[in-house]
């Protein structure tokens, strides 16, 4: 009961303390609002810039193995089959060369007049398109079965595959720098906050000591006072964040799909995680700028 007590007192004195510096709780609390909305932006930014990647990268990580006019049907079968056990393998597509003419006059119209003066009549090949699991082992693919002799050629975006990789490697690095770098100015931030904190109740906390106050008591109320304002930061940014990204997905998703086919993470993905990765942030924010705060100005 008497831990309780104190539980409740030094959660008093934390309100107490936020209602007499209301200027300042006021800034600190718009202070971790303002850098968790630009971490939260650098998230969505970084985020999206993936999923775009990634979008990309599975509609070009296809291998089009072009087919000999003269492959023997067993033998295509028989190709056909190793790749689909080949574990590295998603999805097979065969397309004959009749398919392939189908698929030109739908691309195209039925204007192939082109093809009418050709010996022979229909030029394209018949293909095997081959979707990998992976971006990164489409050329082990490529390069194991190039050389069969019913593979006339083998159509691979390889170059610019390996850059969008090295492209998204990059990302995540400078992703986590930039979080890096905003999580620790805002306990910076937040350390000031608290030190201020401090000195405007220096009076108050020489009389509690003087009374006989245990070191966990006089902090305390700092370190739930730097909480809160991790917890009021994060609310302010998640409605910020959520409703600017909700602003610019209306009105630039739609317009982005029909010049890329690719679309941007969708809101309702993103608003919960976002509010906990805000709220744990937050929380560590205020807790860690308190802790040293209190550490090093009132030696407890």
């Amino acid at each position: 009961m008497r831990l309780v007590r104190q539980l409740i007192n030094v959660c008093k004195e934390a309100f107490k303390s936020l209602w007499r510096n209301k200027t300042m709780a006021f800034t600190s609390t718009i202070s971790i609002a303002a850098m968790l909305t630009l971490l939260g932006v650098v998230l969505l930014l970084v985020l999206n810039l993936n999923a775009m990647v990634y979008q990309t990268g599975e509609k070009l990580d296809k291998l089009v193995f072009y087919l000999k006019d003269d492959a023997p049907a067993v033998d295509v079968n028989n190709f056909i089959k190793e790749l689909t056990e080949d574990a590295r393998v998603k999805k097979i597509d065969y397309i004959s060369r009749e398919d392939a003419l189908e698929e030109f006059k739908e691309g195209f119209g039925e204007d192939v007049s082109v093809f009418e003066d050709m010996p022979g009549g229909n030029p394209l090949p018949a293909s095997i398109t081959v979707e990998m699991k992976e971006l990164s082992q489409g050329l082990d693919v490529k390069n194991k079965y190039k050389d069969l002799p019913i593979v006339e050629d083998v159509e691979y975006q390889y170059d610019f595959i390996s850059k969008m990789m090295r492209f998204e490697n990059g990302l995540k690095y400078v992703g986590i720098a930039i979080v890096a770098i905003l999580f620790l100015v805002s306990v910076l931030i937040m350390h000031n906050t608290i030190k201020i904190a401090i000195a405007n109740r220096e009076n108050e906390i020489s009389i509690m000591r003087y009374i006989g106050a245990t070191n966990s008591y006089i902090r305390g109320p700092f370190l739930i006072e730097g909480i809160l304002f991790g917890v009021f930061g994060a609310l302010i940014a998640t409605f910020l964040t959520v409703n600017f990204y909700s602003y610019l997905f209306e009105r630039i998703n739609m317009e982005l799909f029909k010049i890329t086919n690719i679309d941007l993470v969708g809101v309702e993905l993103v608003k919960n995680d976002l509010f906990i990765v805000y709220l744990c942030i937050g929380i560590g924010i205020g807790y860690l700028g308190s802790l040293f705060s209190t550490k090093r100005f009132l030696n407890v």
